[in-house]
């Protein structure tokens, strides 16, 4: 909901900027000149608004404050000038002749000016006391510690921690103790009345669960949300915590998803883009041949055994990035400043170009472009050991992209695989056409700004 009124606040800003702006120019606002450029103003608003979801500025939950968001502003606005002045130079040129370069420059301004007194104000509206949601969380752990954390840090989020419910006495360090905590389940209804709580959040422990479900029953009256952990937890940060897992939860949440219709699109938006940009990347091919080439001596294509849908091998290619004897000593994790990558192969790495060739691996039906990165077999022997339900990453095709890479960084160790397997398995339970293009669309930003150094 919170999205959809960001998103409609900066649909009005736009069309209020356009009003503004042609009333400044034109000293005059009529129906004449409202309709000739209302149409081409609404398809570059359209561009604009795909660039603000790109760059992540339709993401709540990360979305950076004072000169951060000012900065992240200005980048867009870099962006949508050029895209706006190429499309009306280089594409409505031959049907209008529309040449609106103080209109877009002025636009440009006003809306700037609008867009950030409009974000201020939304954020001071949802973490406001009157507009915010106040929270209780009933039960102390690390994972509901994790929730309590997010939800400090995060005021946008529009949750204040109020309460803090401690049945097991379990120390809590000093930085969470904002809250009022309490011991006492009993009077559990007189708290959330004394705290105005509008939502509660209950940790899934079998030692008082039932009482706890006793006593809340008892405030049903109040009208408050009642969430479990990691449905509210999955909620605010877009993973889920693995400690809060059992294996019902894969029999409820994954494997509902395997419908044909679902699997059919998913393979046709698979084709569309491995083709796409595999005949967009043809032009690289030969200066990256000639580059990797000069550099080290070895193939050009890198083959490697990977583990695919349903625990299968199969074999992955890629750009070489490495000297030819890079794994002379067997499987390595790839280390920061790792001696094997060559300087050619540091480049393509960052802006995963070394990827290009698996287009082919996408239209062969190995891998989608939207799953779970595909690891060695080797790695994932030693990581089902350490963690938990990793083998269930397995449930869908692993892509080329996924929900894992553009949020969280890349990570080469053991805690980085089980940080990234709790995006992975929020993306096995929400997986869909919308949730795949909004990757594909941020994996491109994540390329770009990597491409820049960002």
């Amino acid at each position: 909901m919170k999205k959809f009124i960001l998103l409609l606040g900066d649909i009005v800003i736009l069309y209020l900027s356009l009003a503004l702006t042609l009333l400044v120019r034109f000293r005059r606002l009529d129906q004449e000149l409202w309709s000739s450029h209302l149409g081409p103003f609404s398809v570059i608003f359209a561009l604009w608004i795909m660039v603000f979801f790109i760059n992540g500025l339709y993401e709540i939950n990360k979305l950076a404050r004072g000169f951060r968001f000012f900065g992240q502003l200005l980048q867009n606005l870099a962006i949508n000038a050029l895209l706006s002045f190429s499309f009306f130079y280089f594409i409505l040129d031959k049907f209008t002749n529309l040449k609106p370069q103080t209109v877009l420059l002025l636009l440009l301004l006003i809306f700037a000016l609008l867009f950030l007194a409009w974000r201020r104000l939304f954020f001071q509206l949802i973490s406001s006391d009157k507009l915010g949601s106040n929270l209780a969380i009933i039960g102390i752990n690390a994972e509901s510690l994790a929730l309590a954390q997010e939800i400090i840090t995060k005021p946008q989020l529009g949750y204040k921690l109020k309460l803090l419910v401690n049945p097991d006495n379990t120390p809590i360090p000093e930085k969470f103790q904002i809250a009022e905590i309490s011991k006492d389940l009993a009077g559990l209804k007189n708290q959330l009345i004394k705290y105005k709580i509008n939502a509660v959040v209950a940790l899934n422990n079998p030692l008082y669960g039932a009482e706890v479900a006793r006593y809340l029953f008892e405030s049903i009256d109040l009208k408050i949300s009642y969430y479990n952990l990691t449905d509210f937890y999955e909620k605010v940060s877009g993973k889920i915590p693995l400690a809060a897992l059992e294996r019902n939860w894969f029999l409820e949440n994954a494997t509902q998803k395997n419908k044909r219709l679902l699997a059919l699109a998913k393979r046709l938006i698979d084709l569309f883009f491995a083709l796409f940009f595999g005949f967009l990347s043809l032009v690289l091919l030969p200066f990256l041949a000639l580059a990797i080439k000069l550099e080290s001596k070895g193939p050009l294509i890198y083959k490697q055994k990977r583990v695919g849908l349903a625990g299968k091998i199969f074999t992955v290619y890629k750009f070489r990035s490495m000297t030819q004897d890079a794994e002379k000593h067997g499987a390595q994790w790839a280390q920061e400043g790792d001696q094997r990558i060559t300087r050619v192969g540091r480049f393509i790495r960052k802006t995963r170009i070394d990827e290009i060739p698996q287009f082919v691996n996408i239209i062969k039906g190995n891998m989608s472009f939207v799953g779970p990165r595909p690891e060695r077999p080797e790695f994932v022997e030693e990581l089902k050991k350490e963690i938990p339900f990793y083998n269930e990453r397995h449930l869908i095709k692993p892509g080329l992209s996924g929900w894992a890479q553009i949020n969280y960084p890349y990570g080469a160790s053991i805690s980085d695989a089980k940080e990234k397997l709790q995006y992975d398995l929020f993306y096995i339970k929400n997986q869909s056409i919308a949730l795949d293009i909004s990757i594909i669309l941020k994996t491109i930003n994540t390329v770009f700004n990597k491409s820049l150094g960002r």
